[in-house]
């Protein structure tokens, strides 16, 4: 009997001792998983920690490239230059504050809970920021493509298409930064809440958050607004055009015989008692024609009491390459597309976009090839109206006079009669 309990009591011993050998083992996997899990979690908040260190570098180059890229794009734009300048202060200074609390003290205290819930919030607020900041760059974008698109988009329908297409690049672009950002906010909160019991799990903003939640939308706000306004003053963002298409009729096979194409041998600015002399000079070879232009670039107080000159080449007997004589009296011109302000039609430069017959077409199309690399000059009733530097032939037979007007009823009946053409 006395051995049955000395043996029962040397079996529970060794039940004793296995379970605390057991319990020591467990403790250490417990130690281990938790050291593995940390060490995963903390490279995720390095990673943060490397993003902030990466904006204090891509903010001033952002900053330094658009300032020259408005420079060279726009010139003196002051209101542009500072409206760029005070986006990227704007955006570095949320983004700073929204990356402050995303640290490695906070796994070093053993303050997970919070960790998942800072990692929580600020998923919730870059997603507002992501928004909020793509909206003044797509205004800006928009009226970019306006500026310097061909025609000022007279189709509104055109307009409706590139605006799609700034749309889908830039929810592209968003999207896909989103995604690496906030990519560690997910792993963290994964980790977090799949070896700790989420007691304290926390969804929603403070007082704080929600205050800077307001700061940033404001601040977005009067960038929007001054974006629009930059736009619409500097950049002609495209509702601000009006267009009118001058057609000629189908059974209108008639000119007026006034339009003449010339190659372009010289021109020059000279004083009114000197036009006679250069003027003399010039037509002493019978292949040069002298005529006056009635639109200068220069500002109207430089050409007061001076005439441009253009020395033009005779290419044929009759003198211009391309005209009404050499087309045997048929039409020249097809149609006229006129894009000028709704508003202000005597302070911007209106726009003719011309498009040719199918036979002047090909004429047009010799024509510049021939030329290729140096200057012609259309011409109205003996007048040179502009004149343009040719690099290649043109075979969609168009052109475009760009001048100013002193009304809308000169643009007007100017579309008229070069539609007669």
């Amino acid at each position: 009997m006395e051995n049955n309990e000395n043996n029962n009591l040397s079996e529970l011993d060794q039940l004793k001792a296995q379970y605390e050998t057991l319990k020591q083992q467990f403790d250490q996997q417990e130690i281990v998983n938790d050291r593995l899990m940390k060490s995963s979690i903390k490279s995720n908040v390095d990673f943060y920690m490397r993003y902030r260190w990466k904006q204090y570098l891509l903010y001033p180059v952002a900053l330094l490239c658009g300032l020259l890229i408005t420079k060279w794009e726009f010139g003196n734009n002051l209101s542009l230059r500072l409206f760029w300048m005070s986006y990227c202060l704007v955006s570095f200074a949320v983004e700073m504050w929204m990356l402050r609390k995303l640290h490695v003290k906070t796994i070093e205290n053993n303050d997970l809970l919070t960790l998942s819930n800072q990692a929580r919030r600020f998923k919730k607020l870059f997603t507002l920021f992501t928004i909020l900041s793509a909206v003044p760059m797509l205004i800006l974008s928009v009226g970019l493509f306006a500026h310097t698109g061909y025609d000022h988009f007279p189709s509104f329908g055109r307009f409706l298409a590139v605006l799609c297409f700034t749309l889908v690049f830039f929810v592209g672009i968003g999207v896909i930064g989103f995604r690496h950002v906030t990519r560690p906010c997910d792993d963290i909160i994964q980790k977090i809440e799949a070896s700790e019991n989420p007691t304290d799990k926390r969804t929603g903003f403070g007082s704080r958050q929600k205050w800077f939640c307001v700061a940033m939308f404001v601040m977005f706000l009067g960038l929007d607004v001054w974006a629009y306004m930059i736009v619409a003053s500097h950049l002609k963002l495209p509702p601000t055009w009006h267009n009118k298409k001058y057609v000629r009729p189908a059974d209108d096979l008639s000119s007026e015989g006034t339009l003449e194409f010339w190659e372009v041998y010289a021109d020059t600015l000279v004083a009114e008692e000197d036009v006679p002399i250069v003027t003399e000079n010039w037509q002493q070879g019978d292949s040069l024609v002298v005529m006056r232009s009635n639109f200068q670039s220069d500002p109207v107080e430089t050409r007061q009491g001076t005439s441009l000159l253009y020395a033009l080449k005779k290419t044929t007997p009759e003198g211009p390459a391309i005209s009404s004589a050499v087309m045997h009296r048929k039409p020249l011109v097809a149609y006229v597309v006129c894009t000028h302000p709704r508003r202000n039609p005597n302070d911007e430069p209106a726009q003719l976009f011309v498009s040719m017959t199918s036979e002047a077409r090909q004429l047009w199309y010799r024509f510049t090839t021939e030329i290729a690399g140096r200057r012609t000059a259309i011409v109205m009733e003996g007048v040179v109206i502009q004149d343009w530097q040719v690099m290649c032939g043109i075979d969609n037979g168009k052109f475009m006079i760009t001048r100013e007007w002193s009304s809308k009823e000169e643009v007007e009946t100017f579309c008229k009669q070069l539609v007669r053409q």
